[in-house]
């Protein structure tokens, strides 16, 4: 369904990563010892985020590189495709679902499943939370209609792992559709190739639609 690569703390160090976490840990709803299931884990970064705001974490990833370091850090961790591990957990098992940087990794014919089967995961009143590259941004602009629409290469937001970039309308719109509300949109901008908005974190519409990196918080109805 999506490809498996090993994930380390070191990409982490980079300032676009940096800034993006940090946007992250505020988004970040407080978990008073609740269960969030973290899906792409990766190295265990974004889960031990999640700890740090009082989450008990289970991590989700392909790579059994990206376990074994989950569960040196602590977390209940298991080894699997994410769509097979909505599918597995239990209804309403968890406070909160994260996504981050993954739902573009997928077939687009598995992003509905991700999505509904996400709010499955969670209780009523529980969250989700994604980010991903967002084709409406300056760059992912011009990426999609200069290579993918005049010259026929597929934008892949400088990573051959994509398999499709969104836009920021078309994550809302599959949002909706799965049954999320969403509480808040972020935009991440930042310089790169010349195209640049002069700031960095938007959070008003329809400024926060144009981030190059989109996050939301979600939440389920009651």
């Amino acid at each position: 369904m999506h490809e498996s690569e090993p994930v380390l703390d070191v990409k982490y160090e980079k300032p676009y990563e940096q800034r993006r976490l940090a946007i992250l840990q505020k988004l970040i709803p407080k978990g008073d010892g609740d269960k969030a299931l973290d899906l792409g884990c990766g190295s265990g970064m974004i889960s031990g985020m999640l700890r740090n705001h009082d989450w008990s974490v289970t991590a989700v990833d392909l790579h059994p590189g990206n376990v074994a370091r989950a569960k040196q850090k602590g977390f209940v961790a298991v080894e699997g495709d994410v769509i097979n591990a909505v599918r597995s957990f239990a209804d309403a098992q968890f406070g909160l679902v994260c996504a981050t940087e993954l739902i573009e990794h997928l077939d687009e014919e598995y992003r509905g499943e991700l999505l509904s089967g996400a709010i499955k995961a969670v209780r009523p009143g529980g969250y989700l939370l994604l980010s991903t590259p967002n084709r409406m941004s300056p760059v992912g602009l011009v990426g999609y209609y200069y290579l993918e629409l005049m010259r026929g290469v597929r934008f892949k937001a400088w990573d051959n792992t994509h398999k499709r970039i969104y836009s920021s309308f078309e994550i809302h719109t599959a949002l909706k559709r799965a049954g999320w509300h969403i509480v808040r949109t972020v935009g991440y901008h930042y310089s790169s190739n010349g195209f640049s908005l002069p700031i960095q974190v938007s959070y008003r519409f329809p400024i926060n639609r144009f981030g190059f990196n989109t996050m939301m918080l979600c939440r389920r109805a009651d």
